[in-house]
């Protein structure tokens, strides 16, 4: 696996709105808006594999950043799973509580911060990009993240005069962008399962308040079990996801 702090020698910038692209992300850079897709699944969840399958062919569309959070409650039911951290049921508790009526489930997509679907249904993810896409698009913030030597560096313009959003966070997750797994006990027991862009932490670089700003992140207070940042641009406490970037190793 690629050291991030190696990342600097082939690091991909990908920027909403602020010409940073490289070539063959020019058509993400141009469409404004990256739409973010997050998956909360298990390897003890025997519902959960068709829709890790869907979000690896999420993940290769490039109006989308698609990101896999494994959440650690259904453990008990006889399977630890390896890639399971608290912090994301904990994410997951937190949209639950305005998105729904509070209560988690594996395996379930949320969509731009906006709406949630069952993880495994395509036609409810499509229907949840296209609700939401009006608004992230209306509500879109330019966003630019590089790697200088040891550090992250991440720059963000205003919100849109108009915007009712602008109070936010910025997020920077470490991702892991394939993890094969052999799930040996539980509900998949002999099952191989390939998980996609696999977040193994996830970070607060800082505030926002609707006014440009940068953010200079040190390498080491950032997991480094991983290949790739995303940075989001979130609105409190988890609304909805104004701008997306990631860096690739």
């Amino acid at each position: 696996m690629t050291k991030l702090s190696a990342l600097g020698c082939v690091a991909l910038a990908v920027s909403i709105g602020l010409g940073l692209a490289p070539p063959h992300a020019l058509a993400e850079a141009a469409s404004g808006q990256l739409s973010v897709v997050e998956l909360y699944t298990s390897q003890g969840c025997s519902r959960c594999p068709p829709a890790d399958r869907l979000l690896t062919k999420l993940s290769e569309r490039p109006d989308l950043i698609a990101l896999s959070f494994p959440v650690t409650y259904w453990d008990y039911l006889g399977w630890k799973d390896t890639l399971a951290r608290p912090e994301n049921a904990e994410r997951q508790r937190t949209y639950a509580s305005f998105l729904h009526n509070g209560q988690v489930y594996t395996p379930e997509v949320v969509v731009n911060g906006l709406k949630e679907c069952v993880g495994s249904d395509p036609a409810a993810i499509d229907a949840a990009l296209k609700a939401t896409a009006p608004i992230v698009r209306k509500e879109a913030v330019p966003l630019s993240v590089r790697l200088d030597g040891e550090r992250l560096l991440v720059e963000t313009g205003a919100a849109p005069p108009d915007s009712k959003y602008k109070t936010g966070k910025v997020w920077i997750a470490t991702v892991r962008r394939s993890a094969p797994v052999t799930i040996a006990a539980g509900e998949n027991a002999g099952r191989v399962v390939i998980y996609t862009n696999v977040v193994r932490g996830i970070a607060e670089a800082g505030r926002w308040e609707g006014a440009p700003a940068s953010y200079a992140v040190p390498l080491s207070q950032i997991s480094k079990d991983g290949d790739m940042f995303v940075v989001l641009l979130q609105m409190d406490p988890l609304g909805p996801i104004v701008a997306a970037a990631r860096i690739k190793g």
